[in-house]
């Protein structure tokens, strides 16, 4: 940054004399501004390295977090699984079970209603990769999940993006992106599952609803 500046500087004194070699304040303007916008637009730009950083401790807080909306869900914890959510008129969620874009009012009510309709609940996040950038955290992920329905356990798989977002020091989700791995796909959802009627023909507020 230091030779950038001083570069900056030396060329720009010349385009000041250049343009008007008799006043030597207009020069002085003029060299001052661009330093001023470069210095702006300049250090606002995080660093190659900055945007690569790993933040190992911010990964663990975040993993940690998706932990406990995991038990939440599992517990039917609601006042717990909201509290994790950054609820307000900028979350967003996509889910298999419709195309439309889903706000912070449909989310909650369809998370409630998708969790308190099921019975043995289980679910475990595979694959887990979580990158940081700054107070933003997007962690990907394999859910894994089954439920028990007239006396089979039925078996999910879903693809999910989580965003989080730090506010307060606490990192809450502030959008999530679910879709359904199908059974025709390499490890899908048939495998060594065992649906019964309700669970082939399950909407995805089943896995949508859920982490």
């Amino acid at each position: 940054m230091p030779s950038a500046v001083s570069g900056l500087v030396k060329t720009m004194r010349k385009v000041a004399l250049s343009v008007n070699n008799h006043s030597t304040l207009a020069g002085q303007l003029i060299t001052s501004a661009f330093i001023a916008a470069f210095l702006t637009t300049g250090c606002a730009t995080p660093s190659i390295a900055q945007r690569d950083a790993d933040f190992p401790e911010q990964k663990t807080q975040i993993e940690q977090r998706l932990q406990e909306v995991i038990v939440a869900a599992e517990n039917k914890d609601f006042n717990r699984l909201d509290s994790y959510h950054l609820y307000g008129p900028k979350f967003t969620k996509f889910t298999g079970s419709s195309p439309a874009r889903l706000d912070a009012a449909a989310t909650r009510k369809g998370e409630h209603d998708g969790l308190a309709s099921l019975q043995g609940l289980k679910m475990r996040a595979d694959s887990l990769k979580i990158d940081v950038f700054g107070n933003v955290g997007i962690a990907t992920f394999i859910l894994d999940y089954s439920f028990d329905s007239g006396g089979q356990t039925v078996r999910r798989k879903d693809r999910s993006t989580l965003v989080f977002v730090k506010e307060r020091g606490d990192w809450k989700i502030a959008h999530e992106h679910l879709s359904p791995i199908t059974l025709a796909e390499p490890g899908g959802a048939g495998n060594g599952s065992q649906p019964t009627g309700s669970g082939k023909n399950r909407t995805s507020s089943a896995a949508g609803s859920h982490r």
